[in-house]
């Protein structure tokens, strides 16, 4: 049995809120404050003074009080905690409340120990399977290099995200900087050098390398078929490689065995892409048994995943999932590159983002690859990146990627916010116009917002 406390304007809120709570027995009063937040814990004691609250097995303050509630808490001997801040979060936590999901808190509102119950069951989470990885490395799960860094490829762990800078070769070493800096910031874990077709620039190569080196301590990739950058990045000691495929693999075979690479099912010098998905596997396991012949150990395979419609994501899917059915004798980790999914749809990012992350964790994906090249995509790997953390919680809880305490909405929300009725008693009502109001004539501010 629990008793809300609440101001004035919240109350009828409330009231109507914990009408549709059935899993436990709710009641409200109202504290004589018109904004729940001016609740002093005074106050709160003589509210209390005159409630038997015996009868309760919780009482719920709101969540944006300043101060400790465990004072009170043991003058009455009954559980005085911080509800949410928001009176729409009550039914998600007392929800999860009843699921000894969350363990409510004298001085932290319940909605911040529920995003944080999120945040630490999947640290903890990650941290059994890495430690667990490490006793079994081998070629479908190996550090893609680690001398530089801890991150693991393979089963049964949360993909890293590389993060690509669309035609970098071609960009100012401060434009560079300020894309990579942002990238890193917004939880990507390489970052990938994107070449331009048919116009290659090993020299660039070399440079951008040496600027990222020196600007930052982070993974880097090149993204190029051409034989002269690749060249050029392996000399410059690049972490992995994006991409070989029957075409061009024998340019390669005498490079470091210890570099990651990327393998395709297509021969692009011969303008070969095969559509039928058991072709597009069959043709990874050809170019996966070449290379391990010669000895490379760090191979990634990518099915290749293709825009919505035209030509179309099922067909490329049916390739991933027919691909991670293989036994496990046969298997790499799988390279995932939704860019050319989210690039090339008129819809919002965050959703879209999150569902592929979802089949990124369903199909256990080794790494996945994102831009945000075009402004619709501005924050986008920051969204698959908390995408990634509640569909992998999701996972290992056995359950759908809900109420984990890990949310990734933007526009909307899990809940309607109701509105406070505003009494019109006091209201001021304007019959004509200020005649004496000058506007600056330089004009009003305008307000802009910079995506970096």
């Amino acid at each position: 049995k629990i008793l809300i406390i609440t101001g004035l304007q919240s109350y009828p809120i409330i009231k109507k809120l914990i009408g549709y709570i059935k899993l436990h027995s709710v009641e409200v009063i109202k504290a004589p404050i018109s904004v729940s937040a001016f609740l002093s814990e005074s106050m709160a004691r003589e509210l209390l003074e005159s409630v038997p609250v015996s009868n309760y097995d919780l009482i719920l303050l709101p969540g944006f009080i300043q101060w400790d509630t465990s004072s009170l808490e043991k003058k009455i001997s009954v559980e005085i905690r911080k509800g949410p801040e928001f009176a729409s979060d009550l039914q998600m936590i007392l929800k999860n409340l009843s699921n000894n999901n969350i363990k409510l808190s004298n001085k932290i509102p319940a909605n911040r120990l529920f995003e944080d119950s999120g945040k630490n069951a999947y640290h903890q989470i990650v941290k059994e399977q890495y430690e667990s990885s490490l006793n079994n490395i081998g070629s479908d799960t190996f550090f893609i290099n680690e001398e530089r860094s801890n991150i693991l490829v393979g089963r049964n762990l949360p993909p890293p995200i590389i993060a690509e800078i669309v035609n970098c070769t071609t960009k100012s070493n401060k434009s560079i900087i300020k894309k990579a800096q942002h990238y890193i910031s917004s939880g990507a874990d390489i970052i990938d050098i994107g070449c331009v077709a048919n116009n290659p620039n090993p020299t660039r190569i070399t440079e951008i390398i040496e600027l990222l080196r020196t600007n930052f301590n982070t993974l880097i990739s090149i993204d190029s078929m051409e034989k002269s950058e690749l060249l050029a990045a392996v000399e410059s000691g690049i972490d992995l490689i994006l991409s070989l495929d029957s075409g061009n693999y024998k340019d390669f075979i005498n490079i470091s065995k210890e570099i990651p690479i990327v393998i395709l099912p297509t021969n692009i010098k011969k303008g070969y892409f095969p559509k039928d998905p058991k072709t597009r596997v069959e043709n990874l396991l050809n170019l996966t048994e070449k290379l391990q012949d010669y000895g490379f150990k760090k191979l990634i395979a990518d099915p290749l995943l293709e825009t919505p419609i035209v030509p179309g994501i099922c067909n490329s899917l049916e390739a991933y999932f027919l691909y991670s059915k293989l036994s496990p004798a046969k298997k790499l980790p799988l390279f995932f590159g939704i860019s050319n999914v989210v690039e090339l749809m008129d819809i919002d990012s965050v959703g879209i983002n999150g569902l592929l992350a979802s089949i990124a964790v369903e199909l256990d994906i080794g790494v996945v690859f994102t831009v945000e090249h075009s402004i619709k995509l501005m924050r986008g790997v920051t969204e698959l990146k908390e995408g990634i953390k509640l569909n992998y919680l999701s996972k290992y809880k056995r359950t759908p990627p809900i109420n984990q305490g890990i949310q990734i909405f933007r526009a909307k929300g899990k809940t309607k916010q109701l509105k406070y009725k505003f009494s019109q008693t006091n209201g001021i009502y304007i019959d004509q116009l200020n005649q004496d109001y000058i506007p600056d004539e330089v004009g009003y501010f305008k307000i802009s917002l910079n995506h970096y």
